[in-house]
């Protein structure tokens, strides 16, 4: 089991602590075929990508480093957030069809675009301070992330589940109609565990990833690599596995 692309990928950007040819270097010696820098979107409070131009810059940057390391694909996406509870993400549509991929999480430090989906946020927040279980906060959760996957063509979820209540399997009966993986992320491991295992009944596909916010963790599968030999999840329904 080799997997041989990491889309997930922060950088100075955002939340990461490396540029992008750090990331870039550490895949080549990875033995990495395709590395994808996908950084916060914009809403994202105090680390998101700082809006429209940083895009541009990133683009621009990606394009020069392909000249210069030919021997992997460098890929331009995004890690959006979902700001609505219509599944709406916080990419304007200029940018999102100029991207190589696109990734999208639910994350609670967002500025939420209406009241609604603001009010919601805070009921996570409280869930997760009080440890209380709220079957309408899931379902409205599992709404919202639903809807962006039959709004927008993403390639994968981000650690669904984590820190948010979501029903991961209504969550992989919906991506696999659409073609859309659920991220296996290798730097939460044990905690993810219970959505995996939710949602290998649906047939979903899985994407392994790093999300390595230091360059060094880039290619670094080992915690996926355990929970899908843990969970018995077959190798054929893991996008990103050498063939």
């Amino acid at each position: 089991m080799r997997a041989i692309t990491d889309l997930h990928t922060h950088t100075l950007y955002s939340h990461g602590k490396g540029s992008i040819e750090d990331n870039v270097r550490v895949a080549i010696k990875r033995g990495l075929q395709a590395v994808g820098i996908a950084d916060h979107g914009p809403s994202h409070f105090f680390i998101g990508i700082g809006g429209v131009d940083a895009f541009r810059r990133i683009k621009k940057e990606i394009e020069a480093l392909r000249h210069k390391y030919p021997e992997v694909k460098i890929l331009f996406g995004v890690e959006a957030n979902i700001v609505d509870t219509d599944g709406t993400i916080d990419v304007a549509g200029s940018i999102l069809h100029e991207l190589d991929f696109l990734l999208v999480g639910y994350h609670k430090m967002v500025r939420p675009r209406s009241f609604t989906f603001l009010w919601q946020l805070a009921r996570n927040y409280w869930s997760g301070w009080s440890k209380t279980s709220d079957a309408l906060l899931r379902a409205a959760n599992t709404a919202a992330i639903t809807a962006a996957v039959r709004r927008y063509p993403i390639a994968a979820i981000t650690h669904p589940g984590l820190q948010i209540n979501i029903d991961t399997a209504e969550l992989g009966r919906v991506c696999k109609e659409y073609g859309t993986a659920l991220e296996i992320n290798s730097s939460y491991g044990n905690e993810l565990e219970p959505y995996i295992s939710e949602a290998l009944p649906t047939g979903v596909g899985f994407l392994l990833c790093s999300d390595a916010h230091v360059s060094e963790r880039v290619g670094d599968f080992s915690q996926a690599y355990r929970l899908v030999r843990q969970l018995k999840i077959p190798e054929e329904r893991i996008v990103n596995l050498e063939k």
